[in-house]
């Protein structure tokens, strides 16, 4: 995006003959045809301005919405354009409370217009506004998805009162405050010393009879030394957009497979039959859908490759062809940036969140919102010996989540953390670069929040690897590396505390051994005495009431969770750790102090309240 946008932006200005370009850190092409070009400029400060400019392929008007759905309403909106006399307008308006229409002009005009202009193809025009104007009629901006919602018209205006219909429009999800995931990927593709390493599915045949394919292929690496990735991209063959989900790459530890080479098949479903799925856990990399290019800090690099132990890499791949359509093959490819010149600060990998499974992830249908807690202790953290410096990270549900949030507990008072995302997108799943890191201190209590809509849905939805199961997970990169393993932290509440709110008795449910690995793990005997899977039951059986609902939230927060410590270092004892234990929580994690934001300076005139969030 942003190599195609600097192309595009500096064609037009050479061909118009205007002054340069301000410097924009920031750019976004919102349209799939390169007609509506966003760059901006986050402020340096919570009272500073945002300063955005918008380079659109016609002579009428441009419309830019900021939008908590990718919708009309409650959307705030700026319409712009350059009169007959050559003189540049600007209009601060609202989308309706409910549905599609005419958006009003606000009563307090808190958009400002720098500059404007057209030449025979196009128009620029720059404005600025301030992150949070305090006007019940703007939006403030957060750090969290925004849908940018666009549209323009070769109608030239007559007036603020007199804009006609657009001729096109569309929706595009961007973080406008954090940096861009992509910035410097223009120099790395220049520097002749860069390196790529690429990992490829070849002609993979997507089903017809079912909806989710995990596709798993072992590779072994080169025997290079030691680099660093700086950047990675994912390349979707083209067409494939829509069906290729995410992506995960797993080290393999000591593991010898050799034997697995040149045979790729399906993975993580019901039948569990690849088994390198059970030895290759080390969490590598990761993408998922409307994931964008990835740059290191220039200081910063993930080492790859000049360990002899770690011989071999597993690609798990998850395609979702919701539409069972047939014909599709796919041959994506991730690909890594690497340069042989080390940089001086190394990486390591933190994965946060549940365990997929269809008894303990579980969300009730017809609910506008629904939460799951994820705990990591203090008990658990201890284990280091040295903070931590997260500075990006992919959080992680399906096709239900709104909302995602890690909480840093310390000393009873939340911290604050921009690892969240009050508006997460599904189709918008790119890394979270953090302007400054989020510091993880050994002692510090960690809650990893997903909050789900199920409005849509007939029956409950449960925890698996299909797009129309759920996923609550945080995966977060951090400096200074501190082990040659990634590391993780997870909790699960107990399977028979959630049967039994479901009304089930404990003679009916049987709970397997691979129960947190397969969905057929856990069986139930129903009303006609016939023993089926729990996801069975939840289709066929269950009736959910309002009851069960509130006592089903208040249990996955409140109730004793098992904890999954991954974490390596030391432990109470002052002894060396390197492997996952387990071990009870009899209770959640407490929050006494959540972090609040602090609140805007308003001015008297505005006659508005400061906003805060929790």
């Amino acid at each position: 995006m942003l190599t195609a946008a600097s192309i595009l932006l500096a064609l037009f200005a050479a061909s118009s003959a205007q002054e340069p370009q301000p410097n924009f850190t920031h750019h976004a092409v919102l349209d799939p045809n390169g007609k509506y070009l966003l760059n901006w400029n986050p402020p340096t400060n919570g009272s500073d301005y945002f300063t955005f400019e918008c380079v659109v392929a016609t002579r009428g008007w441009l419309g830019l919405g900021f939008s908590p759905n990718g919708a009309m309403t409650d959307a705030d909106i700026v319409i712009a354009w350059v009169d007959a006399n050559g003189n540049p307008q600007i209009s601060d308006r609202h989308g309706p409370a409910q549905g599609n229409g005419y958006p009003s002009a606000d009563s307090t005009q808190n958009y400002e217009l720098v500059s404007g202009r057209k030449n025979n193809t196009h128009i620029i025009i720059t404005f600025r506004r301030k992150l949070d104007t305090c006007d019940p009629q703007d939006r403030k901006i957060t750090s969290d998805t925004t849908r940018l919602i666009w549209a323009f018209s070769d109608q030239v205006p007559t007036s603020a009162n007199n804009i006609q219909y657009h001729s096109e429009r569309g929706v595009k999800s961007v973080q406008l405050v954090n940096p861009q995931t992509n910035d410097g990927m223009a120099k790395i593709l220049a520097d002749p010393s860069t390196k790529v390493y690429d990992l490829t599915v070849t002609n993979v045949t997507l089903p017809t009879n079912k909806r989710t394919l995990y596709w798993c292929e072992i590779f072994e690496l080169p025997q290079w030394k030691k680099h660093h990735i700086i950047a990675n991209r994912m390349m979707v063959q083209k067409g494939n957009e829509r069906y290729v989900h995410h992506l995960v790459v797993y080290g393999c530890g000591e593991e010898d497979m050799s034997e697995h080479l040149g045979k790729p098949a399906a993975c993580f479903d019901d039948t569990q039959v690849f088994s390198p799925m059970r030895k290759c856990k080390d969490y590598q990399a990761v993408w998922a859908v409307g994931g964008e290019d990835f740059v290191y800090p220039s200081n910063m690099g993930s080492p790859m490759f000049g360990d002899s132990k770690q011989r071999f890499v597993l690609l798990e791949m998850h395609y979702d062809n919701s539409n069972l359509t047939p014909g599709i093959t796919d041959s994506s490819t991730l690909r890594f940036y690497l340069t042989e010149q080390l940089r001086p600060v190394e990486t390591g990998k933190l994965t946060m969140g549940m365990p997929v499974n269809p008894v303990q992830l579980v969300i009730p249908p017809k609910q506008q919102r629904f939460t799951t807690y994820a705990y990591c202790p203090g008990k658990c953290t201890s284990r280091m010996t040295e903070p931590i410096n997260v500075f990006t990270g992919l959080l992680h549900t399906h096709l239900l989540g709104i909302a995602v949030r890690v909480r840093v507990i310390r000393n009873g008072e939340e911290i604050k953390s921009d690892m969240r995302d009050d508006h997460y997108d599904f189709n918008y799943q790119t890394p979270i670069y953090l302007a400054k890191p989020l510091v993880i201190m050994p002692g510090d209590d960690i809650i990893v929040e997903c909050t789900y809509g199920s409005m849509d849905r007939d029956t409950m939805t449960y925890g698996g690897f299909g797009s129309d199961n759920e996923m609550c997970l945080a995966y977060m990169e951090y400096y200074p590396k501190r082990n040659l393993s990634p590391e993780n932290c997870k909790s699960f509440v107990s399977a028979e505390g959630v049967t039994e709110i479901l009304g089930l008795r404990k003679e009916q449910v049987n709970i397997g051994p691979k129960a947190s690995l397969v969905l057929s793990g856990v069986t139930v005997m129903n009303q006609n005495q016939q023993n089926v899977t729990i996801t069975n039951w939840y289709k066929n059986d269950l009736k959910m009431t309002n009851e069960m609902v509130i006592k089903l939230q208040e249990f996955v927060k409140n109730s004793p969770q098992t904890v999954s410590c991954g974490f390596q270092g030391k432990d109470s004892a002052g002894g060396n750790v390197t492997d996952s234990t387990f071990f009870k929580l009899d209770g959640p994690i407490q929050n006494p102090r959540p972090y609040v934001e602090p609140a805007a300076v308003c001015p008297a005139s505005s006659g508005t309240g400061s906003t805060t969030t929790s």
